[in-house]
């Protein structure tokens, strides 16, 4: 069913531990990275409700990895060109946190491969499980539902993971291909998610995917929009404070979203 919904399944494994990691497979791990990555969220200043998040750097052979290297900062959104994904918005960085900050600085964005929090956030941000093959539009899904909870996000000062991303060439599969391989139907995951995308479109209130207009589509809004109260927007504050915080903003003549360059973000000069 993709990885958004598999994120919900491995969220019940919880037991009650205090902190909670989300992280992508085919990962190295610096020496006690755990114990530094507690440090790191306890030095953030919104703690206990602060999130650490970035996208890992990559590595192409498994070694002695040690970590130490700038954390990445989530501070730039852009459109997917994807037919499939249906324009949704796509997290990007925008260059590397300081590592002699004194504490972690804020960005504006969560990455799905990649955070680490207090467990409450599991309580406050339940994972979606209604968005069936969905890949491209969890990001900003994340990061909006947190930023109204009251969750600060913040670039960790150093890395302490790193990510095997694995090029085609290897000849290994993707999440995708499971469906041909147990179904024999390629393309079903593609029609699934072409309706429950608008999921997430709807939730950051692209207007393309207003209950009006999904009504006048033909689309079966009440699968859309079921459990929109336990899975969409915190009540700490508000979505339109979170587009101010992000530097993002409708433009009424594309009626998309447009996202500004975040001089506060790139910076880091919230803390």
């Amino acid at each position: 069913l993709g990885p958004a919904v598999a994120r919900y399944y491995a969220s019940k494994l919880w037991g009650g531990e205090t902190y909670f990691m989300q992280m992508d497979a085919h990962l190295e791990f610096a020496p006690s990275w755990d114990i530094k990555y507690i440090k790191e969220v306890r030095a953030a200043k919104n703690y206990p409700k602060s999130v650490l998040s970035a996208y890992p750097p990559g590595f192409s052979q498994f070694g002695a990895y040690t970590g130490g290297t700038a954390g990445s900062r989530l501070c730039r959104c852009e459109f997917s060109t994807s037919d499939v994904e249906q324009h949704i918005i796509r997290i990007n960085t925008n260059g590397s946190t300081n590592k002699n900050s004194p504490r972690p600085t804020q960005v504006a964005f969560i990455a799905a491969g990649f955070f680490f929090a207090r467990a409450e956030f599991l309580v406050d941000v339940p994972f979606d499980p209604f968005v069936p093959w969905c890949f491209m539009g969890e990001e900003i899904a994340l990061s909006v539902r947190a930023w109204t909870q009251g969750w600060a996000i913040y670039a960790p000062r150093q890395n302490l993971i790193a990510h095997q991303y694995r090029p085609g060439r290897m000849g290994l599969p993707k999440f995708w291909e499971s469906v041909n391989q147990f179904w024999h139907r390629p393309i079903m995951n593609n029609l699934v998610q072409h309706i429950m995308i608008n999921r997430l479109k709807h939730m950051v209130r692209y207007p393309d995917a207003s209950i009006e207009k999904m009504k006048s589509e033909g689309l079966p809004v009440d699968k859309i929009v079921m459990d929109m109260d336990q899975y969409g927007m915190g009540t700490e504050r508000t979505y339109d404070e979170y587009f101010e915080y992000a530097h993002m903003k409708m433009n009424p003549k594309t009626q998309r979203i447009d996202c500004s360059s975040n001089q506060w973000c790139n910076q880091g000069l919230k803390d």
